[in-house]
């Protein structure tokens, strides 16, 4: 996909206004860094050879450089990040001939650092650090909008002669250039572009983090691994990218909505070819040698102010191949006296397979009473009927998950609805709350509805029926039942057989 800067078309005039307005910018003494809503226990990076560089960069900030924001492609923005490329304090003239140097780099390829592609647009378009356009399948997140850029002002001049000659140029320096909307604040971070047409390291400061912990998992349905931090408490909106580092030295950019969630705290990488619960398929290329590896820093990019550094221990497991995996019972039958499952795990003979995790939905449930023993998986009363998911973990491969429906063995005549409640019939000690507990579809008079935890909705948490039920977002509430009308309304329970009744309001 062609990158896009998206050009503001302002005209020659106009540019050179701005540059001589830049050029009156003194406020480099004074600058402060604007409030965020981030809050995060952290020391400051200790290094005085930084902090020397980022000093001498500040004395020359207000002779040398005119500032502006640009929107950047994901390829332009991390080539600098990532290959520490330096900032140019006395760039004179463009070098038009020199090719794109990031896009030489592969860069652009599908799966490193182009476009993310997505099929919500709802969702994607929420990520306010970033720049998308909507096409008819869906949006593409094109890169990183208005980030802080500078550049010394004989080559501002340059490049402007240079548009008005018509001067070609085989890298992105004047499209960057032409799409820079000019400010006359000095900010607190920025990227220098550079006469070659790429865009230096974030000039700025980067505080390490002394209260966030990490965890990885290699069991996520988002991607091979999730990891989630424990302490951090960053808005979305000032997140730019992040940096996974690992012990050997090689650096990763992360990518929103791929890697980055609308939760900070929460990020996740796929190394194969991997398509999450929404059908989009994970870019992965840029990632395919990190199993085996230890992630040791994660340093989150922050618009407007000052980046933040996690070191971590993050582990990243070995991916199985398609030998080993895990198989078992699709159904059985629930019993009072417990229920056995018949498992099987194919895996490598160095490996130490522990089962770590029962969920029931996305609640998680106690495994202190379950055993795995040759091949069979014993689970007490407590698990009542319903979709169970397993997970079993080793300390070097990937994980492992299986699920399995354990049915109540009901039939429909022993599901009823009384006017108010869910009554179950049979000796199992089964109710109807068991019954709403795990409702997987609902409709009413023919309408499926849509949401989770449908049970919720329809009934109280006392297992009787809410009339005042409402679906949609909390700012648009539609009542699922009007007073004065009666309603047909048909449950789908895992582990039970479905029931429809009336219900009058």
């Amino acid at each position: 996909m062609k990158k896009k800067y998206l050009v503001r078309n302002i005209g020659i005039a106009g540019l050179l206004m701005l540059s001589a307005a830049g050029c009156q910018s003194e406020q480099a003494a004074t600058n402060t860094v604007p409030e965020t809503d981030t809050e995060i226990s952290a020391v400051e990076d200790s290094s005085s050879a930084e902090a020397a560089s980022t000093e001498d960069m500040q004395s020359q900030e207000e002779t040398n450089y005119l500032y502006g924001t640009v929107n950047l492609p994901y390829a332009d923005f991390y080539y600098g990040e990532l290959n520490d490329i330096e900032p140019e304090t006395d760039a004179s003239a463009g070098q038009y001939t020199t090719p794109d140097l990031a896009a030489a780099a592969g860069y652009e390829e599908e799966g490193m650092y182009d476009a993310v592609t997505s099929a919500t647009k709802q969702k994607s378009t929420r990520f306010e650090a970033s720049y998308y356009e909507e096409v008819d399948t869906g949006v593409n997140i094109l890169g990183v909008a208005n980030v802080n850029v500078a550049i010394t002002k004989d080559l501002y001049d340059d490049v402007q002669n240079a548009v008005e000659a018509g001067t070609p140029c085989e890298n992105p320096l004047i499209e960057i250039v032409s799409a820079m909307t000019l400010t006359e604040n000095v900010p607190v971070e920025y990227k220098v572009i550079n006469s070659d047409g790429t865009l230096s390291r974030t000039i700025g400061n980067t505080i390490t983090a002394d209260s966030v912990t990490a965890a990885l998992t290699s069991i996520s349905s988002w991607g091979n691994y999730q990891i989630d931090l424990e302490g951090l408490e960053l808005e979305s909106s000032v997140v730019q990218g992040a940096i996974l580092e690992t012990s050997d030295g090689a650096r990763y950019g992360l990518e929103h909505e791929d890697n980055l969630w609308l939760q900070p705290s929460e990020l996740s990488v796929a190394v194969e070819p991997f398509r999450e619960p929404h059908g989009n398929d994970v870019a992965y290329q840029r990632f395919t040698d990190l199993p085996g590896k230890t992630i040791t820093k994660i340093t989150y990019l922050v618009a407007n102010g000052d980046d933040i550094a996690i070191d971590t221990n993050l582990y990243c497991n070995m991916l199985l191949s398609d030998e080993y995996g895990i198989s078992g019972d699709e159904s059985v039958t629930y019993s009072t006296e417990g229920t056995d499952i018949s498992v099987t795990l194919t895996v490598p003979s160095d490996s130490s397979y522990q089962l770590t995790a029962a969920l029931s939905g996305r609640t998680a449930k106690d495994i202190s009473e379950l055993t795995y023993d040759n091949g069979t998986l014993s689970i007490p009363a407590s698990f009542t009927p319903g979709s169970y998911t397993f997970h079993f973990e080793d300390a070097v491969y990937e994980g492992l998950t299986y699920t399995v429906l354990v049915d109540s063995g009901l039939s429909e005549s022993d599901v009823t609805f009384d006017g108010t409640t869910i009554q179950l019939a049979g000796e199992l000690g089964l109710s109807g709350t068991d019954y709403i507990a795990n409702i997987s579809a609902a409709a009413v008079n023919g309408e499926k509805l849509n949401g989770r935890n449908l049970g919720s909705v329809l009934f109280n948490e006392d297992g009787s029926i809410n009339p005042d039920a409402e679906t949609g977002s909390d700012d648009a509430k539609t009542p699922l039942f009007a007073e004065g009308s009666s309603y047909e309304v048909t449950l789908e329970s895992a582990g039970y057989p479905s029931v429809t009744f009336t219900l009058e309001r």
